[in-house]
């Protein structure tokens, strides 16, 4: 089971005055002030300097360097495909390096990098038009397309977050509380078993961002490409296209409480994805069974991470109900495939 590795190990973070000084000694930056920025299991500050501000991260004690070094590489490949896309550039150190190898709050090496800013506000899917939201689907599509040649060694990970892993999560099913909520997730690793899991692993496979969710899209509404960031390459992993895209659609399924519909923003992502990205019907077909597999993989990890790393529950923990609640709407609800009658 891919939650055996580091995923919920927890670790000391490091002071904000300990990363103010490692930012002018490794990269030059005066900063002026720190920023500390919710993450789930890295350091992660905001820096303010006298020449503007970056975003300063060090990773967990026990990710592997080769891991951190497939994420910048992805970053600066993407950027070399598709140098219009909405993505941080990294800033060399003083010695012209972009990972550093630092040492951490308990003295354990940990790798720092520094990143540029993407000035705009955090994605809320519950004040977006249907063009806005065409428009994240359309910068999901062109990553996705920058990286369809992209190969690194740090690719062929297991990663809990991926969905070719959901069929290895069953032993979590009791860390998720509600009665209600778990016989849904039961019910979408029955279907994952039977065959959604052989039909995405038969799907197309690439190196993917896989964590399109609000909280690592930043926009801008006064611009007409609306997205002016995707941020944290942490979840990236060679994986199935049409997961990448069923990641990004599940973060706006249901996202409107008062919509009648809650398969109708998500498909508004698919749409503009789609429009730089073509599906084959097969993947298309599969879209709203892995959207529904990408809420119980979360109803899974984030109830079973909790339980792991109290101290951090209230970042882990914090949608759980929300979840639940919108994996009940889709159930209920026929998608666009079963309307079609596909």
């Amino acid at each position: 089971m891919p939650t055996d590795d580091t995923l919920a190990a927890p670790f000391a973070r490091m002071a904000d005055a300990a990363l103010a000084v490692l930012a002018e000694t490794g990269w030059g930056l005066r900063v002026e002030s720190v920023r500390r920025l919710a993450t789930e299991r890295d350091d992660t500050v905001l820096m303010t300097h006298a020449d503007g501000r970056h975003v300063l991260k060090v990773a967990h004690p026990l990710d592997d360097p080769v891991l951190v070094d497939f994420q910048c590489s992805a970053m600066r490949h993407a950027l070399a495909r598709d140098p219009g896309l909405p993505l941080a550039d990294l800033l060399p150190d003083r010695d012209g390096a972009v990972l550093r190898e630092v040492t951490g709050a308990d003295g354990e090496p940990r790798h720092a990098r520094v990143l540029s800013y993407l000035d705009g506000a955090l994605l809320d899917y519950a004040v977006t038009s249907s063009g806005q939201r065409e428009a994240v689907g359309r910068a999901t599509g062109r990553l996705d397309a920058a990286l369809a040649d992209f190969a690194h060694a740090g690719s062929e990970r297991v990663l809990a977050w991926d969905l070719q892993q959901v069929g290895t999560l069953r032993p979590l099913l009791h860390h998720v509380a509600d009665p209600e909520a778990r016989d849904l997730v039961s019910a979408e690793l029955d279907a994952y078993d039977d065959h959604v899991g052989s039909a995405l692993l038969a799907s197309r496979q690439q190196v993917v961002h896989n964590d399109a969710n609000a909280d690592n899209l930043v926009v801008d509404a006064t611009d007409p490409a609306f997205v002016r960031g995707i941020l944290d390459f942490g979840d990236a992993v060679r994986s199935a296209v049409v997961g990448d895209l069923a990641v990004a659609m599940s973060y706006a399924a249901g996202a409107d409480p008062a919509a009648d519909d809650p398969w109708l923003a998500a498909y508004d992502v698919a749409r503009g994805f789609t429009s730089v990205r073509e599906l084959t019907t097969d993947e298309t077909v599969l879209l709203p069974e892995l959207v529904r597999t990408r809420f119980a993989q979360r109803l899974l990890l984030n109830s079973w991470l909790a339980a792991e790393d109290p101290a951090n529950a209230h970042y882990t923990g914090r949608a759980i109900a929300r979840t639940a609640a919108i994996l009940r709407r889709l159930v209920a609800t026929p998608s666009p495939i079963d309307r079609a009658g596909g």
